[in-house]
């Protein structure tokens, strides 16, 4: 037999290797297979059957003993609450009868910064979606029924389980949305409204306690509020504010007892010439006797941020 004969039969330096690299690769799979599932053992992740069915049995008791645990701490729960009187009221409640102010637009709920360009609808969109969105649960057919009664002129007698309906037109022809809620020209409006509180009514000032800081809106049927700059470079950028309507957020929509289709009374804040290019911090508060002001505690208050670019 030639040299050349000799070479052509035995295998490369490369190509043994190569099948060295695949012997291994079976090796590995072959103990892989076996761990999973040894047919000659019978074990299963290397475990015997009976280890897996005992371990497959304590999980599933324990995790239906902590289902029916939780169910019976569900209906002890369910039992004791009314599906209309909260349990916890008043000072025991969280709020301590002392609601917040809520905002819209407030399309991010991770920032309380209100940013957009004056002229360009799609930077303020969102905005102005999110008021509209918001107002039109307060459309007339939207409060249609027999639990709806008319309060403008004061709420009738023996009616605290009835809702009064609140209508959109006191919020003014300035801040509307075929003006764009004022956004398109740089005056944006923000619609405020109060935290419900379970049975919580305000009590107002005697003609003699009236703040100065609202002594020439305040009305005893009305609750006023306040928007200032939060700092001395913010009194000087925040410009004029007008409120919609001027006195505040009428007392006759309290008390909240949870009735049907309950409306929240509304008022507009418009800001008729905020500084451009600067963000403005804005503290905004309710004035009515038995409500405090906490900044911390966003009870009576509330702080967002403008900007108008």
């Amino acid at each position: 037999m030639s040299s050349t004969q000799n070479l052509l039969e035995e295998p490369s330096f490369q190509q043994a290797a190569e099948i060295r690299k695949r012997r291994d690769n079976a090796e590995k799979w072959e103990e892989l297979r076996n761990y999973v599932y040894d047919p000659n053992k019978g074990t299963i992740f290397n475990e015997s059957r009976i280890h897996w069915v005992f371990t497959v049995a304590y999980y599933a008791a324990f995790w239906l003993g902590l289902t029916i645990l939780f169910l019976i701490s569900m209906a002890f729960f369910m039992i004791d609450l009314d599906d209309i009187d909260p349990t916890v009221q008043g000072m025991e409640s969280p709020l301590k009868q002392n609601p917040g102010l809520a905002v819209r637009p407030v399309p991010d709920f991770q920032t309380t910064l209100i940013r957009f360009q004056q002229g360009k609808p799609q930077s303020y969109k969102p905005y102005t979606d999110h008021i509209q969105a918001f107002l039109w649960q307060y459309e007339n057919e939207e409060q249609v029924g027999e639990n709806f009664i008319d309060c403008e002129k004061g709420r009738p007698p023996n009616t605290r389980d009835k809702v009064c309906r609140f209508n959109i037109d006191i919020l003014g022809d300035g801040c509307v949305w075929q003006k764009d809620y004022g956004y398109d020209e740089g005056q944006p409006c923000i619609l405020f409204k109060l935290n419900r509180i379970y049975d919580w009514e305000p009590e107002q000032y005697a003609p003699s306690e009236v703040p100065p800081q609202v002594a020439d809106r305040w009305r005893p049927d009305h609750i006023a509020v306040t928007c200032e700059g939060e700092f001395p470079q913010d009194l000087e950028n925040i410009g004029n504010v007008t409120y919609i309507p001027p006195w505040g957020l009428p007392t006759y929509f309290f008390p909240y007892l949870n009735q049907e289709g309950y409306r929240s009374p509304l008022m507009m804040v418009k800001f008729e010439n905020p500084g451009n290019g600067v963000a403005i911090s804005i503290i905004c508060k309710i004035w009515v006797k038995n409500v405090s002001h906490d900044s911390n505690d966003q009870t009576g208050v509330i702080r967002f941020q403008l900007l108008v670019d």
